[in-house]
């Protein structure tokens, strides 16, 4: 007996059948990635929706997606933050993450 699977792609916003063996958009925005399966002709007006912010943006370096630290992703130094906040008499955990409040005192101080 013979068996045949066949593989079918559907888009997320239509529901329509897609043909192409790739159909997956990847975007990010405000530091979240998304993923969204679209028809080419989806794509294409996606394409043309963020062609005008594309043209005028900036790529961003490494990574795109917003990954937690124990700095709270702040860019802060969570050593630095921890040393500064224990010089000036303030709770700071000695590991984990650093508070936000404490981030944001820090770089108003410096």
């Amino acid at each position: 007996m013979a068996k045949k699977t066949v593989e079918k792609f559907y888009s997320d916003l239509s529901g329509d059948e897609i043909d192409t063996p790739a159909p997956t958009v990847s975007f990010t925005f405000d530091g979240v990635g998304y993923q969204v399966d679209l028809t080419e002709s989806e794509r294409q007006a996606f394409a043309d929706a963020v062609a005008p912010y594309i043209a005028v943006g900036r790529r961003a370096a490494g990574r795109t997606t917003r990954s937690s630290s124990s700095g709270g992703g702040s860019g802060v130094d969570a050593k630095a933050v921890r040393a500064w906040a224990q010089e000036q008499g303030l709770d700071v955990p000695a590991r984990g993450r650093v508070p936000s409040s404490l981030i944001e005192a820090y770089q108003s101080a410096n």
